[in-house]
């Protein structure tokens, strides 16, 4: 159903002491017409009338009047709430017209009431709109599906209709997500992460409504849980923040005793799949000396070894090559008939894509190019499609790959961060969210420092970096619907677009002197992304011509005349100086840099890999070359590899807490470490940046707005 061809037209209705006109679209009290300046939001009121008395989610909203453009929807929506309620009030301030419920929605609180014209009479007689609701459409079943057509957004094309039954399974005060169902079909478990709580696990009953049972109660996080082949344990994940350690697990459902399966990487996300017959256990985790994160096997049914105290000894085999290949295997998930196994494979920051391996052959088939950041996948029944979802320009999408034809299709679901099926039948159940970013600011001149958001806007904005010579902003966003580079003044005015790439844009980085700007891009000609300058006079765009396999964080030198970047061959990362003129790139450093930048006078602080600490060394352009490297922060008291800045002798940086986010201080000339500002756990992006502006005094970083995160239930029809 369109906005503009509503179901029902020609009619009035009063709602109170106003009366809503279709035809004309239009709002009046008496002889007073109401202002609502766009017809966006009278299609908002629009929905509230034909949907009274039920609740009329945002999801809902967004699908039916911006026609599934999540970009422009979400945040539109509280505008046109705000501008209808604002009305309303101007000629009846005593009544609330529209109510909110908190993570369910918007509905009408008066009754609206239709006005059908009597036989041979100009004057109208009024009927309840529960009465004429069922003479149509039956809008209470369409809104639900139409919540999940959100995929038109992907390369222009409809979602495909073979989805159906939806069900919304939980609905609990903060996320849940992972949500797997045992063989028997009787019970989902789940992750829940309770406000301000690290996430712990759960199971609650598929065929009725009683409450969730909790099944762990540490201060560690546990989640990711799958189904023992028996149904009387779950294998899962347990993070230790307090230790920086991961272990896999096995709990028994009736004791709720714990065994250690094997172990996993801290600061990896780590998954689990089983195989159908109850063995093996396959796990993504980087393996001794191998710096690539693969699948391993882990052999379940060495029973001597299972049975012990301590099952850490239970035998595994790596499934996916080491160094030599240059990609990471990350999420599995084996076919129903245990044959297969598919596998995301990442080749860089930028490209990720799902794999097929026959089990029993090692032969391997490719089934998606220029996917990016998947999330979730699962086999169809059939074994003959597979769902996934991926990152497009900074949204998740739900797409559907046929193994037969190689054709993919959007489907009418929203971006899913796990899926799982539901063993023997056609239905799915699969963790939704969505996360907004946005620029934000800390004013580091007061004693009081709070985020304060800079550019929020109907689409998501990030990774931005302040040019003194040119007092504008630099930064990504997806407002045309691809992730392009913007500039704009601080106050957001004076917005332009800089590229038109439609591909994803990442980490752009002003010269020093304001003429240039570097970054980084999906390679759509290559698996692999590329490093960009573009000139911000002409807007020419130059690209660095050395082949490398991974980009990371461009910085310019002090006097503008090389790039750093870190690189990857899919081997590790490495540190280069690029020369523009000369086209060439030289390796200065042979400890994995991920992020460096120069402090002056030849200096330079930089990260490495995870929980490596802040790092100090000297540099001459003139011979690429880290002298004297130095760590002057150890990793527990510096953990970020993006989120940080430096400006003259202060590094601004950000350490995570168990309950918030920490944003810190330290003077280089001292060594003294301070605190700036408490921010929510998860608030800033991890990928995201610092960017210190000086002529204000502020500190600029991706701010995150997730979406509440509920577990859904569907049927994938042929």
């Amino acid at each position: 159903m369109e906005r503009g061809e509503p179901v029902t037209s020609n009619v009035e209705y009063d709602i109170g002491c106003v009366r809503v006109n279709l035809e004309e679209q239009s709002v009046s009290h008496g002889e007073q017409r109401l202002e609502l300046s766009q017809k966006k939001y009278f299609d908002v009121l629009q929905c509230l009338v034909e949907q009274y008395p039920n609740w009329v989610t945002r999801e809902q909203l967004i699908e039916l009047v911006w026609g599934g453009n999540h970009f422009v929807g979400d945040k539109a929506i509280n505008n046109a709430i705000w501008h209808i309620r604002k009305a309303l009030a101007e000629v009846d301030p005593d009544v609330q017209y529209v109510v909110t419920k908190r993570g369910h929605g918007y509905r009408l609180a008066v009754e609206p009431v239709q006005r059908v014209p009597e036989a041979n009479s100009e004057q109208g007689r009024s009927l309840p709109a529960t009465r004429w609701l069922g003479l149509g459409l039956s809008v209470a079943v369409l809104f639900p599906m139409a919540w999940f057509a959100v995929q038109a957004l992907v390369a222009g094309s409809p979602p495909v209709n073979t989805v159906s039954s939806i069900t919304r399974l939980t609905n609990y005060p903060g996320s849940e997500f992972t949500p797997i169902v045992d063989f028997d079909r009787n019970w989902v478990a789940f992750t829940w992460a309770r406000p301000n709580q690290s996430p712990d696990l759960y199971i609650r009953p598929l065929k009725s409504d009683a409450p969730p049972k909790q099944l762990t109660f540490t201060e560690q996080s546990e989640y990711g849980p799958v189904w023992a082949a028996d149904g009387a344990g779950l294998y899962y994940v347990e993070r230790d923040k307090s230790q920086h350690t991961c272990a896999v697990k096995h709990l028994d459902l009736a004791t709720l005793t714990r065994k250690p399966i094997t172990d996993c990487y801290y600061d990896l996300n780590t998954h689990l799949a089983i195989h159908p017959s109850g063995s093996p256990l396959a796990v993504n985790k980087i393996g001794p000396g191998i710096q690539n994160s693969g699948v391993y096997l882990v052999d379940l049914d060495d029973s001597d070894v299972f049975s012990a105290a301590d099952a850490e000894g239970l035998p595994e085999t790596r499934l996916s090559c080491g160094d030599e290949c240059r990609y990471a295997d990350r999420d599995m998930a084996f076919s129903n008939d245990g044959s297969r196994i598919a596998l995301t494979r990442r080749t860089d920051l930028l490209s990720e894509n799902i794999f097929v391996r026959d089990l029993a052959t090692g032969e391997e088939q490719q089934l998606t190019s220029a996917e990016s950041d998947i999330k979730g996948l699962a086999w169809s029944r059939k074994d003959d499609r597979i769902v996934y979802a991926s990152e497009v320009a900074g949204k998740r999408v739900t797409q559907m790959v046929d193994l037969q034809s190689g054709k993919i299709a959007p489907l009418a679901l929203p971006g899913i961060s796990s899926i799982n099926p539901v063993p023997g039948s056609d239905a799915f159940v699969f963790g939704a969210g969505n996360t907004d970013t946005y620029i934000s600011y800390l004013d580091l001149e007061g004693d009081l420092k709070a985020a304060i958001p800079l550019l929020q806007a109907n689409f998501d904005q990030g990774n931005a970096h302040y040019s003194t010579q040119h007092q504008k902003l630099v930064y990504c966003s997806n407002e045309s619907g691809a992730m392009e580079l913007w500039v704009s003044n601080l106050d957001g005015s004076q917005r332009e677009r800089l590229t038109n790439l439609k591909s994803e844009v990442k980490m752009p980085r002003w010269s020093n002197n304001g003429e240039r700007i570097a970054f980084i891009a999906a390679d759509s000609s290559a698996a692999g992304s590329q490093l960009l300058v573009i000139d911000f006079a002409t807007r020419e765009v130059q690209k660095v011509q050395p082949k490398h396999h991974d980009y990371r964080r461009p910085v310019w030198s002090e006097d503008d005349s090389h790039l750093y970047a870190a690189v990857s061959d899919g081997q590790g990362y490495q540190t280069y100086q690029f020369d523009l003129d000369a086209g060439t790139g030289l390796p200065i450093a042979d400890m994995p840099v991920l992020k460096l930048r120069p402090i002056g006078k030849g200096e330079v602080l930089f990260t490495q890999a995870v929980g490596s600490g802040l790092w100090r060394a000297e540099i001459d352009p003139s011979v690429p070359e880290l002298k004297n490297p130095r760590e002057i922060l150890p990793g527990d008291q510096f953990s970020p590899l993006y989120n940080w800045d430096a400006h003259r002798d202060q590094v601004y940086f950000h350490l995570n807490a168990d309950l918030h986010s920490k944003v810190m201080k330290l003077n280089l000339s001292t060594g003294e470490i301070s605190g700036l500002a408490l921010l929510p756990r998860d608030s800033l992006d991890k990928f995201g940046e610092f960017s210190y502006i000086p002529e204000k005094n502020w500190l600029l970083f991706t701010q995150m707005e997730p979406y509440q995160s509920d577990i859904y239930q569907f049927q994938l029809n042929d």
